[in-house]
């Protein structure tokens, strides 16, 4: 429903079912990203370097499949792309809590289990993504923005909880099952959304799906604005999947934490994501996107130090409760500014294989750094590595910086 009226985002059909759809998918991913590595760590007793492996294979799909991905997603319409993704990563999650039943759940279903959702997730974002330009107009991307931001907070805030109660009474296999869920309920609502598609151009008129990647990449890279804020994503994010590969174990170990407690204060903290969909777009508006940007990534350095510090108990707890509040703000005010930006920067006929392309570049180091993570937190013990990747969090807002993005302004049409 492509339309330039000011009226409440809430007030247009599609975008409250694609909303929708989004968020049962977020709640139900945030559920399993508590669920499963304590079914690795907890019910299969994995080691330090098997729950590595576990993130590791968890974030390999996007180095290998983005860049296809968005190519594809750029030659064919979106929706049914969207809808089947949602459907296979039904199935793949479905399959634990049924082998936990029969007793014969093990690591290696685990590892593939969590391969085939993240491929499906590669594309599926992909085409997500690059379709909700197809249902606003460009000044209304941050504000529809904005309220998935919420949507998604509000889902990774509850899905900790609901992970946390639902642990607790069936088990951490089990509870996978609501995941299973969250999928079939985004298909449906996908399949519901009426807004009409473009057709794609003819198949003749194309170049190679290669050479289709190669014009991606470079439009992606030369980019004054875009290429800027892709390669600083590229820092952070390949950072913190090396510390989020190995803090799970060091929270349950070292710190001596209970799943139910884990589940809280993730909850605690993805509030922190809630507060910043609901204020970013008034703080880009008054000061900025540029500063707004830089501002919130200098959070995230900031945020580990409670978890560096804490000891066992509650005030350890609620610190790093405190801490993962401000690093989720951050993550999210900066997540949803620069993709607005990018969004708006991007001509159509470029909007899949650039956000693949930003997908590829973000996150295509994340398997080595679990991996080196893992092998870091196994030698030089778990702080120590922690202390490393807050440290090399300090690059991202020095690197943007640098860059003219530093006073950059959305404009208002």
């Amino acid at each position: 429903m492509k339309s330039s009226a000011d009226s409440s985002l809430w007030r247009h059909r599609d975008v409250r079912l694609y909303w929708a759809g989004q968020a049962s998918d977020v709640l139900g991913s945030s559920l399993s990203s508590v669920a499963i590595p304590l079914v690795a760590v907890v019910s299969l007793h994995a080691t330090t370097w098997e729950a590595a492996v576990l993130a590791a294979v968890q974030k390999t799909p996007p180095l290998l499949f983005s860049l296809p991905a968005g190519a594809w997603c750029d030659r064919v319409r979106k929706r049914p792309l969207m809808m089947a993704t949602s459907l296979i990563s039904a199935a793949a999650m479905a399959s634990i809590p049924l082998a936990a039943s029969y007793d014969r759940l093990a690591l290696m279903q685990l590892w593939v289990a969590a391969f085939v959702v993240g491929s499906c997730h590669v594309v599926g974002m992909t085409a997500s993504l690059s379709y909700i330009p197809h249902l606003l107009p460009p000044h209304r991307l941050l504000e529809a923005n904005a309220k998935l931001a919420g949507a998604n907070t509000l889902a990774d805030i509850g899905g900790p909880a609901l992970a946390g109660a639902l642990i607790g009474l069936i088990g951490a296999a089990r509870a996978v099952a609501a995941d299973a869920v969250s999928y079939l309920v985004t298909a449906w609502c996908t399949l519901r959304i009426r807004s009409p598609e473009a057709a794609p151009s003819p198949r003749s008129a194309r170049p190679s799906l290669c050479s289709d990647i190669r014009a991606g990449l470079a439009y992606t890279w030369r980019h004054p604005v875009i290429g800027p804020l892709v390669t600083t994503n590229a820092i952070t994010s390949t950072v913190l999947a090396g510390t989020n590969a190995i803090w799970v174990v060091y929270l349950i170990r070292e710190l001596n934490w209970s799943p139910q407690a884990f589940a809280i204060v993730m909850s605690i903290g993805a509030s922190g994501g809630f507060l910043a969909s609901l204020t970013t777009p008034r703080l880009a508006a008054r000061y900025r996107a540029g500063p707004v940007m830089i501002t919130a990534l200098t959070l995230a350095p900031a945020s580990q130090l409670p978890l560096l510090l804490a000891d066992p108990g509650l005030a350890g707890q609620l610190g790093i409760g405190c801490g993962l509040f401000a690093q989720l703000f951050g993550a999210v005010t900066h997540g949803l500014t620069q993709r607005t930006v990018r969004q708006r920067a991007c001509t159509p006929d470029m909007q899949g294989r650039m956000q693949a392309t930003g997908q590829w570049t973000a996150f295509g180091l994340r398997p080595c750094a679990a991996l080196l993570a893992g092998y870091a937190g196994t030698t030089l013990g778990l702080r120590t590595t922690l202390a490393l990747g807050a440290c090399l969090l300090i690059l991202p807002p020095l690197r943007l910086a640098l860059t003219p993005i530093r006073t950059l302004r959305l404009a208002a049409t």
